[in-house]
């Protein structure tokens, strides 16, 4: 703890935690994160914490092959997990009972320095040694939920004190831990979809019940801002692309309908931001995925455009990104983030 303390002061405002999820996996998720984490280490003054949140899965750890050995999140909500069945209806509220449970854990000692010259720090799945599989599958995700409701809301608040991004990289589909990383963790989401009906549909669903939820529940009305990031998009059949982007359930359709209904606006286009983020099909990532991806980069640098600053994705960027693929109105300029919380949804 003393270490952590000497590294990593507390912040003089909280720092973002993001979450980056996709519905299916494959798409290129956790390169996205990787890369984003490396770029914003490189230019931003404050440290970066990636947290590998895919335990059925691990493979942050493989793009910071400096990164030490160490034990994880599944060692470290495992001891949480005993913790609050020794700590059981000693506390007079969940928050008090939250913030124990993370003193006695030591929460800090899990961290591990991901790079040797820049300030990046890694909280690995686990060791992802020969129990990891089994232990995973037996950690009971809601039932350390039921047991404090607060735990997660109080650990992320932990970590955005000390850094000033988090990023998450949660598992693919609807697991309870990845309902953990979309819903409880964090302050933004980072939505990463290959343009086919499955993740489109998946993700529409997820926009509504994480938004829905914050708004609804009394003591989780924090901001979550989303963000949408295409992967993978193939422009070579311009006919297919167009259909996929503009059609009526098209990704960027469906979209401006989800974000305009979950933040209580009249309407709102992305064609902008979609024009400069969207990550195209790279063969050069065909037989590995390195870090940084050159062939992503300026892609990664657009969409940082939006992402440092926290301008919602439907706002102009401050800068010029690259030239767009397509060009498409945008909403005028006076249009505020004014709204960009979510109004009580219709559940």
């Amino acid at each position: 703890m003393d270490h952590l303390r000497l590294h990593l002061p507390l912040l003089p405002a909280a720092g973002e935690v993001t979450t980056f999820y996709s519905y299916k996996g494959g798409v290129g998720r956790t390169l996205a994160l990787a890369n984003l984490g490396h770029l914003l280490a490189r230019r931003h003054a404050q440290p970066v914490l990636l947290v590998d949140w895919d335990l059925e899965a691990p493979g942050l750890h493989y793009y910071f092959p400096a990164a030490p050995q160490a034990p994880g999140v599944l060692d470290l909500f495992e001891a949480c997990r005993d913790e609050l069945q020794e700590r059981a209806g000693r506390y007079a509220s969940d928050t008090a009972l939250a913030e124990a449970v993370l003193d006695a854990v030591r929460w800090e000692q899990f961290l591990v320095r991901a790079s040797d010259d820049r300030p990046l720090w890694l909280l690995r799945a686990g060791r992802c040694d020969g129990s990891h599989a089994e232990r995973a599958a037996m950690l009971d995700w809601q039932g350390i939920f039921d047991a404090c409701p607060a735990l997660f809301r109080t650990f992320s608040a932990r970590l955005a004190r000390h850094f000033g991004h988090v990023l998450v990289d949660a598992r693919s589909g609807r697991a309870d831990s990845a309902a953990i990383c979309t819903t409880l963790l964090p302050t933004r989401l980072v939505l990463v979809f290959a343009p086919n009906r499955q993740n489109l549909d998946g993700l529409r669903e997820l926009v509504w019940r994480a938004t829905g939820y914050r708004s609804c529940h009394e003591d989780e009305q924090r901001p979550l801002l989303v963000y949408p990031l295409p992967s993978r998009v193939d422009t070579a059949d311009a006919a297919q692309y167009a259909l996929w982007r503009y059609g009526v359930d098209g990704y960027q359709s469906v979209f401006e309908a989800a974000l305009a209904d979950a933040y209580g606006l009249p309407q709102l286009d992305l064609g902008d931001y979609f024009d400069a983020v969207q990550l195209p099909h790279s063969a050069s990532l065909a037989f590995g995925e390195a870090l940084p991806a050159v062939a992503l980069q300026e892609r990664y640098e657009a969409f940082l455009h939006w992402f440092r600053d926290g301008l919602c994705p439907w706002q102009r960027a401050p800068a010029a990104p690259p030239a767009a693929l397509n060009h498409h109105h945008a909403l005028p300029l006076q249009q505020e983030r004014a709204g960009y919380w979510p109004v009580p949804a219709a559940m």
